[in-house]
C-alpha cells in the first residue's frame, strides 16, 4: 500500500511539474463563484458565509481533499453618519459599491499540501437603473491578495530525490488575483486570473527555485430563465485554462423549484456530475457527485463528493417580501382557498435564486 501512495504522490507531482491544472475544482461553481473570482465579492443581494468541503476519489490514499470558508459583504446601501438607533441624520455612503470579502482554503494532494487565506476587495458600477424590482447591471472589479504556505511532506520523499533533507519541506508563496464580473437579476459573465505572480516555490537544499505557480484563467456565464412563480432554470458554463495547458470546461443546467434544486453538469474528459440543494430562509445546503467514465483511479475509489453549507446574512427584507410573494401567487394559481392555503398564505418562510 505504502508503494501504491507514493506512485499516486509522485504521479501528482509530476502534474504540478509539468504546469498542469494546480488549483482545486469545483464542481458547484456558481455558489463557489467567490472562490474563483474576487471581483464576485458584494454581488450578493446578502452577505453569504460558506464552507465547502470535497473530497476527490474517495477511498483511495493520498487523493485531492479541499477544505475552504468563506464570507463576503457589500459594504453600500449604508449609513455614513448614522446615531446609535441606526436613523439616517445625513446622506447616505457613496461607497454603494463596494464589496469586501475572504476566505481560508487547505487542499491536500498527496504528500503536497496548500494552506492559506485571501483577502479581497471588489468596486461595482452601476451600468443601468434600478427599475421594475430588479437591481440593475452592474460591473464589478475586483483584486485579492493571497498568502499561502506550500509544504511536501518529508516522509513522502525518496532519499536520491534533490528535495530529500529527512525535514517536511515548507515555502512561503505571496501571489494575487483578479477578476471582472457583470450581473444583473437574469444573467452573469466572469472573467478572472489567479497567481498573477506566477510566484516560485523554493524547496530544498540544492536551491530548487521553479515557477510551478502557473496563472490559471477561469471565464463563467450563466442565464436565469424564469419559467413560473417558483420555477427557475439555470444553465451555466465554466471555462479553466492554464498557459501551458489545453481548455478544460464544465457545462451546467440547474433547475429551481421552490425551495429545493437539482443540477446536472458535464466536464471535460467525459466525467458527468450530479447534485442537488436546498435554499431555505437563510440556510443552503447543496451536494454534488462526480462520475468519471474512463478514469482507473476513480474507478477504484467510492466517488468524488463535494458538500456546501451556508448560511446567509442581511438578507434585505424587499428580498423575504419578493420571495413571499412569489410563493402566494404559486399557491393562488395551483390551490383553492382552503385553510390549508390561508396557513401557507401567512407563512414567515422565503426562498430565493
Amino acid at each position: 500500500m505504502r508503494k501504491i501512495h507514493l506512485l499516486i504522490v509522485l504521479f501528482l507531482f509530476a502534474l504540478t511539474s509539468v504546469k498542469a491544472q494546480q488549483l482545486p475544482l469545483y464542481s458547484q461553481y456558481v455558489e463557489n463563484g467567490f472562490l474563483l473570482n474576487p471581483a464576485m465579492a458584494g454581488s450578493r443581494m446578502y452577505s453569504p458565509l460558506r464552507l465547502s468541503l470535497r473530497q476527490q476519489w474517495a477511498g483511495v490514499e493520498g487523493a485531492p481533499e479541499t477544505q475552504a470558508l468563506s464570507f463576503n459583504k457589500n459594504m453600500g446601501e449604508k449609513c455614513s453618519t448614522c446615531n446609535v438607533m441606526g436613523n439616517p441624520l445625513s446622506r447616505r455612503n457613496k461607497q454603494n459599491g463596494v464589496g469586501v470579502g475572504g476566505y481560508f482554503f487547505n487542499d491536500n494532494y498527496g504528500a503536497i499540501s496548500r494552506t492559506g487565506i485571501e483577502f479581497s476587495y471588489a468596486y461595482h458600477l452601476q451600468l443601468t437603473r434600478k427599475r421594475l424590482g430588479q437591481t440593475g447591471t452592474r460591473l464589478a472589479f475586483g483584486l485579492g491578495g493571497v498568502f499561502y504556505q506550500y509544504k511536501f511532506d518529508g516522509k513522502d520523499i525518496p532519499v536520491n530525490d534533490p528535495l530529500y533533507t529527512g525535514t517536511d519541506e515548507v515555502s512561503y508563496v505571496p501571489d494575487a488575483n483578479f477578476g471582472v464580473f457583470l450581473y444583473n437579476d437574469d444573467y452573469f459573465v466572469g472573467l478572472s486570473a489567479a497567481h498573477l505572480f506566477q510566484s516560485a516555490v523554493k524547496m530544498g537544499d540544492n536551491n530548487i527555485n521553479d515557477d510551478i505557480m502557473m496563472r490559471h484563467f477561469y471565464a463563467t456565464a450563466g442565464y436565469t430563465f424564469h419559467l413560473r412563480d417558483l420555477v427557475d432554470l439555470e444553465p451555466s458554463v465554466i471555462v479553466r485554462k492554464t498557459i501551458n495547458s489545453d481548455l478544460y470546461y464544465d457545462i451546467s443546467t440547474k433547475l429551481f423549484i421552490n425551495h429545493f434544486w437539482m443540477a446536472v453538469s458535464y466536464r471535460t474528459n467525459d466525467q458527468i456530475v450530479g447534485m442537488i440543494g436546498v435554499n431555505y430562509n437563510q440556510y443552503y445546503l447543496g451536494y454534488s457527485y462526480d462520475h468519471y467514465t474512463d478514469n482507473l483511479i476513480a474507478d477504484s475509489s467510492n466517488g468524488t463528493h463535494e458538500i456546501t453549507l451556508g448560511i446567509n446574512f442581511d438578507i434585505p427584507n424587499k428580498m423575504k417580501r419578493a420571495s413571499r410573494l412569489r410563493e402566494r401567487r404559486a399557491a393562488d394559481r395551483n390551490f383553492s382557498k382552503t385553510k390549508t392555503q390561508r396557513i401557507k398564505r401567512n407563512s414567515k418562510s422565503y426562498i430565493f435564486f
